[in-house]
């Protein structure tokens, strides 16, 4: 059977202590077949409902669970938890841009959580994270089968991750991108960020992502003009715009089985191209 794992790490960093989950499938062996990673941001709404911040987790074992039984592929997840006091700060590299969507709210509500400690969240993500990973865990440690996925501000820094460390991450999962945080910055850093090495993508929006139309509407065009910027790097990227979904985890679960698939059908083809 599948189990999920957690630890205590602390990002040095910024001298802040996270639990990370880490999802292990049923053939997952210490001495078997190394096995390719996913990982992951706001880690206590991957796995339990209980845990979950508004009730409702992704789901991410029991998906991948049924990749397994069906497909025989599979891939270890790795995900960290969030801190909601000093989340919108980790994930962005940036300060909130003064016309953001929400912006005076998300200020209003803390000096300390508007962003700018991103690059340090990051440098701990891609630098210490994962090679404690890949030392205590049976990965497969090619590029080739790492990937880094996130919601809304989730994404956001995973993007970033993707962008900057392009030599850790071959694979980026955008579910429902907050570019509205601070997109002139973020757009500055991609324009200014070298395409080093092939990559693939995929950007998620739903239709209903805010209940509101003039707000679905803009959500839906930041996240094609995000998807337009990658293409233009050359990155081989997907969009997916569902009509009818919301802001939630119910939405991503349904779309990360895609994403998951897609990216494990990858890394086999990439292993048999190999041998």
């Amino acid at each position: 059977m599948s189990k999920i794992e957690s630890l205590e790490m602390e990002i040095t960093e910024l001298s802040r202590l996270r639990t990370v989950w880490v999802y292990l499938p049923d053939n997952y062996d210490p001495d078997g077949e190394a096995l390719p990673v996913i990982y992951m941001h706001d880690g206590q709404n991957l796995f339990y409902d209980r845990l979950a911040t508004y009730g409702m987790s992704w789901r991410v074992d029991k998906t991948l669970d049924e990749l397994f039984a069906q497909t025989g592929k599979s891939c270890i997840v790795v995900g960290v938890e969030s801190n909601d006091k000093v989340r919108l700060s980790e994930y962005s590299p940036w300060k909130i841009h003064p016309l953001a969507f929400k912006a005076k709210r998300t200020v209003a509500k803390s000096r300390i959580n508007r962003g700018g400690d991103g690059k340090k969240y990051g440098e701990w993500f891609a630098k210490t994270l994962k090679p404690y990973v890949d030392a205590h865990y049976n990965t497969d440690k090619d590029r080739m089968a790492t990937a880094v996925a996130g919601s809304s501000m989730g994404a956001f820094v995973s993007c970033y991750l993707a962008l900057n460390y392009q030599r850790v991450y071959e694979t980026m999962g955008l579910f429902s991108t907050f570019t509205q945080f601070n997109e002139p910055a973020l757009y500055k850093y991609e324009k200014n960020t070298s395409q080093a090495l092939a990559q693939h993508a995929l950007v998620y929006v739903g239709g209903k992502e805010w209940g509101n139309d003039r707000s679905d509407k803009r959500m839906i065009e930041h996240s094609r003009r995000l998807y337009n910027r990658i293409v233009k790097r050359g990155v081989s990227c997907e969009l997916v715009v569902s009509s009818e979904q919301p802001h939630n985890e119910t939405a991503w679960q349904i779309y990360f089985r895609k994403f998951a698939e897609d990216f494990l059908n990858r890394y086999h083809d990439y292993k048999q191209s190999q041998q």
